[in-house]
């Protein structure tokens, strides 16, 4: 987890990874068949280009900084449940050591569909398993994507929080 707020600088780097890597990789997944091989080809080197980035930042970012790489650590996962279990909707208050585990199943799940897929450029006997892992990494996305999503729906109601609301609720009562 990050020790401070991250500058501009850092936000769009971020910002930019995100947008990158989440539209190349949807544009590459619906254009997998012959028709549009070229725009298939093209974003999934654009999904390589940009994780290469972010694995150049993550290493190379100081300590503290929100460009570090996930380190994902089982005993703060533990921690984390132990404090649900023990607070209930205070625990959500704090940042999920949850987000570090799925980053990195990210970074792996779609990094070795891209990789496999350029791979595939040069020998069609990984062709099968290219496929398989864009499959794969499809599911990694959306599981990304339902525990953000609950993340933010869970954080606003814990307690201390100031009542803001969010998109998929409205205002809070308070």
């Amino acid at each position: 987890m990050a020790g401070r707020k991250p500058t501009g600088a850092e936000t769009a780097f971020l910002l930019l990874f995100h947008a990158t890597v989440s539209g190349a990789f949807l544009v590459a997944y619906f254009t997998g068949d012959e028709d549009s091989y070229g725009m298939h080809v093209f974003s999934g080197y654009a999904v390589i280009v940009a994780l290469a980035a972010r694995l150049l930042a993550g290493l190379l970012a100081a300590g503290g900084s929100p460009l570090r790489l996930p380190r994902p650590s089982a005993a703060a996962v533990g921690t984390y449940l132990r404090r649900i279990r023990e607070t209930g909707l205070a625990a959500f208050a704090q940042r999920s050591p949850l987000l570090a585990w799925m980053a990195v199943a990210l970074l792996i799940g779609v990094g070795a569909a891209a990789i496999t897929g350029a791979v595939a450029d040069f020998t069609t006997a990984v062709e099968d398993l290219h496929e398989a892992l864009g499959e794969a990494a499809l599911y990694i996305v959306i599981a990304h994507v339902a525990l953000v999503l609950c993340l933010h729906v869970l954080k606003p109601s814990a307690p201390g929080r100031a009542p803001e609301g969010n998109a998929l609720r409205g205002p809070q009562a308070g």
